[in-house]
């Protein structure tokens, strides 16, 4: 094979992938779903922020996994400063059951008031300072 054809189909590989990811980026658009997600990381504690969006329907899944067992229970969860709701902390599953962990689950879907969300924004577990921070992307 010569390299020209090597080069072509290497080019025309490129091209397809682009072409996918982009088809996929125009159908989530013009479906009208928005989808954020942050992680969040303090020390050996770790969380993760979910939002999704279709139509009115949203929903925030916010977890928090391996806290100290002197963090206090409930905490606030924040999206830019605003609370949101309440997360219980309770013992973590084995082997870390000395640590704490919590989940905070809305949806409109429930009848629960999920805040409109926009990349960027900043989702926090707690104050003074926050447990855990992250921006959604």
């Amino acid at each position: 094979m010569k390299v020209s054809h090597i080069i072509a189909l290497s080019i025309s590989g490129v091209l397809l992938l682009s072409m996918l990811t982009l088809s996929t980026e125009l159908a989530l658009a013009q479906s009208g779903e928005v989808r954020l997600s942050a992680k969040m990381v303090s020390g050996a504690a770790s969380g993760k922020a979910d939002y999704r969006e279709r139509g009115n329907r949203r929903r925030l899944n916010v977890e928090a996994e391996d806290l100290s067992n002197a963090t206090p229970s409930p905490q606030t969860v924040f999206v830019n400063g605003a609370p949101v709701g309440n997360m219980t902390l309770v013992a973590c599953p084995i082997p870390a059951a000395q640590l704490l962990c919590g989940e905070l689950e809305l949806n409109t879907q429930d009848g629960q008031s999920v805040p409109v969300i926009t990349r960027g924004q900043i989702v926090s577990i707690g104050t003074n300072p926050a447990v855990l921070a992250g921006v959604l992307r």
